[in-house]
């Protein structure tokens, strides 16, 4: 009997130690939640632009609409754009973006998503004076283009951006530049 008192003694002493050290391993603090972006850099942005964009093997310039707003959590700018139906674009487009500042990589982050599974994720250092090159880490190279450029865009004015990159075709090899001049409505 006094055994079982023994090992009944020391169950519940290992029982209390183990209680208090499974105990002492939880976490119990919140989650602190992270700082909300500045968005004073890219505030101008806010509203609606018309956008157009010039493909070098394109006849003509595409016109692309774009409502930029911030989102009521303050973690993200939101932008919808809707890009006209031309001849090469048989119905009107719609893209999404999610745009935020990543405050521990110290990085602007755009996450797109849109018609005909478009998606997209971009990265950028920020503004270095009046331009800002965002580079696309979602890009593969495919059957019709094997690389391309980052987009450098430029702030001429509070309203109006101009912006440049280029492509390379996969079978000719051929350099095509894409220009845009957005402005604000």
């Amino acid at each position: 009997m006094r055994f079982t008192r023994i090992l009944a003694a020391a169950a519940v002493l290992l029982g209390a130690s183990l209680t208090t050290y499974a105990s002492a391993q939880v976490e119990s603090t919140p989650i602190p939640a992270p700082n909300k972006p500045n968005f004073a850099p890219v505030e101008f942005l806010l509203g609606t632009w018309t956008c157009k964009t010039k493909s070098a093997r394109r006849p003509a310039a595409y016109v692309t609409t774009s409502t930029y707003t911030l989102d009521p959590t303050g973690y993200w700018m939101n932008e919808t754009s809707t890009t006209a139906k031309t001849a090469w674009v048989s119905k009107p487009l719609t893209t999404m973006d999610r745009i935020t500042y990543d405050s521990d990589s110290k990085r602007w982050v755009d996450v797109l998503w849109g018609d005909g599974g478009a998606y997209g994720l971009s990265f950028s250092k920020g503004w270095n004076g009046d331009k800002i090159v965002w580079h696309d880490a979602a890009f593969a190279p495919g059957p019709d283009i094997s690389s391309q450029t980052d987009i450098t865009t430029t702030k001429e004015s509070p309203t109006k951006l101009t912006s440049m990159s280029t492509f390379t075709e996969t079978k000719t090899g051929r350099h095509v530049a894409v220009s845009a001049v957005c402005t604000k409505n």
